[in-house]
């Protein structure tokens, strides 16, 4: 068959059955072409190639597709990829969705491709009018796990940091620069010798020095409890958009020894709404989790969802399984879910009205953490209670001042093309979301609230709760550290409200939960001796009068600050864990003090949490998907007594 054979055969055929010429052979190979058509209409209304979608809507698996197209094109198929030969931009040959790669120069195959029918494909096979005997015809995705697999080790590099533009960026890898050591030594070394000298006035000087920064975290607080919460967006027209006007999504989830929430993974992903043929969903599992990888294999995934498996490397993270799925991304917008998620079904819909109404300048949106298993014991409780006062008071509030927040690690939105600007995630930063939301802040973006909400599960016991708090904290410690390499960079780059938010938000959070035990027994032995209330001099003076400003306001703030969010969310259920919410803080302070043992002697381990053991639910059986975006969005009354939502 002459190169130019196909397109006129394929026309001739879309003239008879009605049909694009891309999809129109299929009917030769038992597609009825009434269903072809139907497709074909379906494609034309939303905006995407026919091919697409006959692929996405499971018309025809994707092996059947390309065995067709193989035959159509007088090409052979294979269904395992020939040897290839690593070498050339993997990531922009699997995401523009035409590859042609040279194979090995000792195989008789010196092509293969897995391109979509259409111009690219034509100007290949044009260029060679006089055999086609060197070329194979593979499926894309076996494909692209065959150039995985090629190029494993500059992959691995690249997503890591450790190759040539990588090591350009201010990583915590590269941990403290000397005169951050010079700061912390001398800071370490005066307080040592003053506080062996005079304790007490030490204290005092220390408290008042650090007095404006808590303050300051009181007030942020504060200012958040005073603003209204978001309106429910889901009742206003104009976040309606019409499906043709909807940009391709990529959903990066991923996961490591989650065999015991696969299945409620998949199915959480499954009933997305969005058009099957513009989302991108990839599984990122890493090459040595053979247990997690056979039970994917065991399992048929939805047309849209394809596993990708990470090259073994160093570090083995989660920001650097995201900087894969991010090189091969295919979405203009760009979301991460946890593997225990289970997002509202509509909130791709939502984030990308809101991306799609607003200024290039927005690139990242953080929807709404609900944790679910509220009944599994008090530590749960009161994580939930922390959660609805970050997620429906603290972070909307700062956002609708145009400040900037500390991302959770699930749920945010982005612009793929800011993204990749920035470089992606710091692989070295075990709290990655924190550090990559204040780079795209630093590159001149800002961030909104999302009122849509992702329900999570919260650790239940004392030991997996510290091993997860323990490890944010330590990102938090090495954004810090990251961030204030250069200050006046981030003085320049972020603005002096975004860098006194960040000192606020990271150094406060970290300052307060090192030493409120001390602050507490401190203050608590000056009540009782008499010395808080009865100051025998100016500088005793100031510090009791800023000991009782701060505890005052920061007590209002501990406790009404998740009251409100557990009331917003529609749970004043609640509340009856606000009580512990002081031992809850004093674990978060040796949280914070493993942290920094752990950031020491080995500051990129990575605590891994463990999900599936949640015995309680509460939102997971609503009736309808509405109800949760509602709970966030709004008050709601205090439900029976016996209600599950």
């Amino acid at each position: 068959m002459g190169a130019q054979a196909w397109p006129q055969r394929g026309t001739g055929r879309a003239h008879a059955h009605g049909l694009p010429a891309e999809i129109a052979f299929l009917a030769d190979h038992g597609v009825p072409p009434d269903r072809l058509r139907e497709a074909a209409r379906s494609a034309e209304r939303i905006g995407v190639p026919p091919s697409r979608q006959v692929l996405a809507c499971g018309l025809v698996t994707e092996e059947q597709f390309y065995q067709a197209l193989a035959a159509e094109l007088d090409l052979h198929f294979q269904s395992r990829a020939p040897p290839l030969r690593p070498g050339g931009d993997v990531s922009a040959i699997l995401r523009e969705g035409v590859a042609v790669t040279l194979a090995r120069p000792d195989s008789p195959i010196r092509f293969a491709v897995a391109p979509p029918p259409g111009t690219a494909l034509r100007r290949f096979l044009a260029g060679k009018p006089d055999g086609r005997e060197d070329i194979v015809v593979l499926t894309p995705s076996t494909l692209a796990t065959e150039l995985r697999r090629a190029n494993a080790g500059a992959l691995a590099r690249s997503a890591a940091w450790t190759d040539e533009v990588g090591f350009s960026r201010t990583s915590a890898r590269t941990g403290t620069n000397w005169p951050q050591k010079l700061v912390a030594a001398l800071l370490v070394g005066l307080l040592s010798v003053v506080g062996t000298l005079i304790p007490v006035a030490t204290l005092i000087g220390v408290a008042l020095t650090l007095g404006p920064l808590f303050f300051a975290a009181v007030i942020l607080r504060l200012a958040a409890l005073m603003e209204k919460p978001t309106l429910d967006l889901w009742r206003e027209h104009r976040w309606q958009i019409d499906d043709s006007r909807l940009p391709v999504y990529t959903v990066a989830v991923p996961v490591l020894g989650e065999e015991a929430v696969l299945d409620q993974l998949v199915k959480a992903l499954a009933v997305i709404d969005y058009p099957a043929a513009k989302l991108d969903i990839r599984i990122l599992v890493e090459e040595v989790d053979w247990s997690l990888r056979r039970a994917l294999s065991a399992r048929e995934l939805p047309p849209f969802m394809q596993v990708v498996i990470v090259p073994r490397g160093v570090p083995q993270t989660k920001p650097r399984a995201l900087n894969i799925a991010l090189a091969e991304a295919r979405g203009e917008l760009f979301t991460i879910f946890d593997a225990e998620d289970i997002p509202d079904p509509r909130q791709l819909r939502l984030a990308a009205a809101r991306f799609l109404r607003s200024d290039a300048d927005l690139v990242c949106l953080q929807a709404h953490l609900v944790i679910d298993n509220t009944e599994d014991g008090w530590l749960a409780g009161c994580f939930a209670l922390e959660y609805a006062g970050l997620f429906d008071v603290l972070n909307p509030g700062l956002l609708q001042s145009g400040l900037p927040i500390m991302l959770g690690g699930t749920s945010n939105h982005f612009r793929t093309q800011a993204l990749r600007q920035v470089g992606g995630w710091d692989p070295w930063n075990v709290t990655e979301d924190a550090d990559i939301g204040f780079r795209l802040i630093r590159a001149g973006g800002y961030m909104a609230d999302l009122p849509c909400s992702t329900l999570e599960e919260a650790p239940t016991t004392l030991r997996g709760w510290l091993k997860q708090r323990t490890r944010w904290l330590k990102g938090f410690l090495q954004t810090l550290i990251s961030h204030l390499q250069q200050p006046h960079r981030l003085l320049s780059e972020a603005g002096l409200p975004g860098t006194l938010t960040f000192l606020v938000l990271v150094l406060g959070t970290l300052l307060s939960t090192f030493f409120y035990p001390l602050f507490v027994t401190a203050t608590g032995v000056a009540i009782l001796d008499g010395s808080l209330l009865s100051p025998g001099s100016s500088l005793e003076l100031l510090f009791s009068a800023s000991a009782l400003a701060l505890a005052g306001s920061g007590i209002c703030v501990v406790f009404l600050v998740p009251a409100l969010g557990a009331w917003r969310r529609g749970a004043p259920g609640l509340w009856r864990w606000l009580p512990l919410l002081p031992v809850y803080h004093l674990l978060a302070s040796l949280a914070a003090w493993l942290a920094l043992y752990e950031y020491l002697v080995d500051r990129f381990a990575w605590n891994k949490t463990a999900h599936g053991l949640a015995r309680s639910s509460r939102y997971r059986e609503l009736a309808q998907p509405t109800a949760l975006t509602d709970a966030v969005a709004t008050p709601a009354p205090p439900p029976p007594q016996d209600a599950r939502y």
